[in-house]
């Protein structure tokens, strides 16, 4: 289908979430449907924009080869707002957040008028694709969160900046050890976030600069097809054997 030739439907909805209703507007485009406060409107068109592009992006950064595409009744959807106020009232997302996810449903929430927007949708749909693509299985947050900071920075400035700070950690020892960032699945509270978030970005960007994007597409068939992380390090990357090893290269790729 031409991008140029997508077909865009505004109509009004009474749009109803966790027994809140408020009139908002709707959007439609290939893969998304978006519905919005008006107050949103000035704004909701780049939003359609950036949506399709980032699936594409995505889709291609990874080599996910897709059965089912986004389409018609299967689209994704994007519930904007009012403002930030009427985001956490509704949608129950937490209070330090620009958006959130219900990855099950393809559903992100968020509100408008953010500095740096385009990177927080893009992290979101990066969050979303990841997990469509290699199912729901219990996954660290290093890969989940790596994923879509990976894809968030990897062409700005922000890239070379994450991979001193990880090189500086590293020289002094104060990195995450691989058997601890391994074994979390949430973020508690009182956690050095940005340390996790930066190293959760670097361990991804080891794997997918140091062996290569069809390296990292096998890496992530074989999680879909069941392999466990483990598994599926060793299957894809033939130097990684185990955590230990992993970790050592990981360490050494840094240290050059």
């Amino acid at each position: 289908m031409n991008f140029r030739a997508i077909i865009l439907n505004f109509v009004f909805i009474i749009f109803s979430i966790s027994g809140y209703a408020q009139t908002t507007k709707e959007l439609r485009s290939e893969h998304f449907v978006i519905n919005y406060a008006p107050e949103a409107e000035g704004s909701v068109y780049k939003v359609k924009d950036d949506a399709e592009y980032f699936y594409r992006k995505i889709t291609q950064e990874f080599g996910l080869v897709r059965e089912k595409l986004w389409s018609w009744d299967d689209r994704t959807k994007i519930l904007i707002a009012k403002n930030k106020e009427e985001y956490l009232k509704n949608y129950s997302c937490p209070s330090w957040s620009s958006a959130c996810v219900d990855y099950r449903n393809r559903i992100i929430y968020t509100y408008p008028m953010q500095e740096g927007f385009s990177s927080i949708l893009m992290h979101e749909l990066t969050h979303i694709i990841f997990r469509e693509y290699i199912g729901y299985n219990r996954m660290p947050l290093w890969l989940d969160e790596g994923m879509a900071t990976y894809i968030e920075y990897r062409d700005t400035a922000q890239c070379s900046m994450l991979v001193a700070s990880i090189k500086k950690v590293i020289e002094e020892n104060k990195y995450i050890k691989f058997k601890d960032i391994g074994s979390t699945y949430s973020i508690v509270s009182g956690s050095d976030t940005s340390l996790f978030y930066a190293q959760a970005f670097c361990m991804v960007y080891f794997l997918k600069e140091r062996f290569g994007r069809d390296d990292f597409s096998e890496f992530l068939s074989y999680l879909r097809s069941g392999s466990s992380l483990d598994e599926a390090l060793r299957k894809a990357f033939r130097i990684i054997e185990n955590t230990e090893s992993f970790e050592s290269n990981w360490k050494k790729f840094y240290s050059m």
